[in-house]
């Protein structure tokens, strides 16, 4: 029917723009701020420069908390969010920039999957300290020594 039909396209929609999209969490939040001179920062970091589109905190503000909302950004292309996460690891190894995370824009059942994903891996790697173990495309992996 054209209803199921609109409701496909909708959610591809939906889908293709979330893997336009990055989040970033740990940035300190002031009143007043501008988000994508935050994010702009981070990204010179990294020696990326994209033009950052729709920039945004994203959940509930807390008056009197310190709590660090994440923000989310689109870019134009997935190539450039596949690099920026590719270099993302390399913040904690900058001072001021020890706390800040980076990950794809997931929905809520795929962050639920990577959840379960991430406590298996600790598993994993608790039962074999000596074992370096990562997860690659939703797996976890052994690396071969």
């Amino acid at each position: 029917s054209p209803k199921n039909i609109a409701t496909a396209v909708k959610k591809m929609t939906k889908e293709e723009d979330r893997t336009k999209e990055v989040v970033v969490f740990g940035v300190d939040e002031e009143a007043g701020e501008c988000v994508t001179t935050k994010v702009s920062t981070i990204l010179e970091q990294l020696e990326e420069k994209p033009r950052i589109m729709g920039c945004r905190r994203i959940g509930q503000r807390v008056t009197g908390e310190s709590k660090k909302r994440p923000i989310i950004f689109s870019v134009k292309s997935t190539d450039i969010v596949y690099q920026i996460l590719k270099k993302a690891k390399r913040l904690k190894d900058i001072e001021d920039f020890k706390t800040v995370y980076i990950s794809p824009n997931r929905t809520l059942d795929e962050r639920i999957s990577r959840q379960k994903l991430v406590n298996e891996l600790k598993e994993r790697r608790l039962g074999d300290p000596t074992g370096h173990y990562f997860i690659r495309k939703g797996e976890i992996v052994k690396a071969d020594n």
